[in-house]
């Protein structure tokens, strides 16, 4: 048996087309708002994988913030080098001996004070850098070297300054070596012999001295001090009391011509305060106040 459908009519048609089209529309939008919903949940997968270890390192990183700004982690890690410290001595890693080699001048209570450990301290824990500044603050402590030789022994190598000369300023003595680096005043009286150089920046001409007195060993061994002028120039003063005063340029030459005016004529001998030897083309001598008296009155009795 075969049903026919009643015929419909035009309004009918528009009705049911419109009705159609309107549901496909409605269809249509939900298909597109859930392809923008899976496109979402794509993207915000991988942002939450990296969110998370972000905003966790994030609050970690605070923590350890806190953690650092109160002393915590300082204090914990201080705590633990000092507990193994204690151990590692306990177990015989500890200072039990200090030897020295190459001090001869240099103070001992000094140069142990600078090195400054007690027997006991653990010996992983001293500071070898440490020692080793203070034992080359030390004057007469040209340089030094510092071992650590486990497991209990602390040795250092020191090499000493020579003195050169003696420093006078402000009324104060002081030994300085031959760069004019300064030593102190320990040993000072066993180096009574040495010259007294005297004047700002008389140290730092220490090695010129000593250079150009060495070419007269007669001379040099009666110098007893020399004044650094403004800077510029010598004054020697012999152990007789005689002050030569050098020239600027060529002091050599005029210690030279003194040399062998003393060889030829007993010059220094005589009753001399000074000698000015800046004039190349002469020599100005000054008589002693006694000389001059005496040479005064011989003149008047003629």
């Amino acid at each position: 048996m075969r049903l026919t459908l009643p015929f419909l009519n035009k309004d009918a048609k528009k009705k049911t087309a419109k009705k159609g089209a309107t549901k496909k529309s409605r269809i249509a939008a939900e298909g597109r708002r859930a392809a923008r919903r899976r496109a979402r949940a794509r993207w915000m997968k991988p942002a939450l994988k990296i969110g998370a270890p972000v905003a966790i390192a994030g609050a970690l990183s605070a923590a350890g913030f806190v953690l650092w700004s109160n002393g915590t982690i300082q204090r914990t890690y201080d705590n633990a080098v000092a507990a193994t410290m204690k151990t590692s001595a306990e177990m015989g890693l500890a200072v039990y001996q200090v030897s020295v080699s190459g001090r001869r001048e240099t103070n001992k209570d000094r140069l142990l004070k600078a090195v400054g450990v007690r027997v006991g301290d653990p010996i992983l824990a001293v500071d070898i850098q440490d020692i080793l500044d203070r034992v080359n603050s030390i004057g007469w402590v040209e340089s030094a070297v510092v071992e650590r030789r486990l497991p209990d022994h602390l040795h250092i190598q020191i090499e000493e300054r020579k003195a050169a000369a003696i420093w006078q300023k402000d009324h104060e003595f002081v030994l300085v070596d031959i760069d004019g680096n300064v030593i102190g005043t320990d040993g000072l009286e066993r180096y009574r012999h040495l010259k007294v150089v005297v004047g700002d920046g008389a140290p730092d001409r220490t090695a010129e001295l000593v250079s150009l007195l060495e070419r007269e060993p007669m001379l040099n061994s009666r110098i007893v001090a020399a004044v650094w002028v403004a800077g510029r120039r010598w004054n020697l003063r012999l152990d007789n009391g005689i002050d030569i005063r050098l020239p600027e340029e060529n002091p050599g030459d005029a210690l030279q011509r003194l040399a062998q005016l003393e060889r030829d004529h007993r010059l220094l001998a005589r009753d001399i305060a000074a000698i000015d030897l800046r004039q190349s083309d002469r020599l100005i001598v000054r008589m002693t106040e006694e000389a001059a008296e005496r040479k005064r009155a011989h003149k008047d009795e003629t």
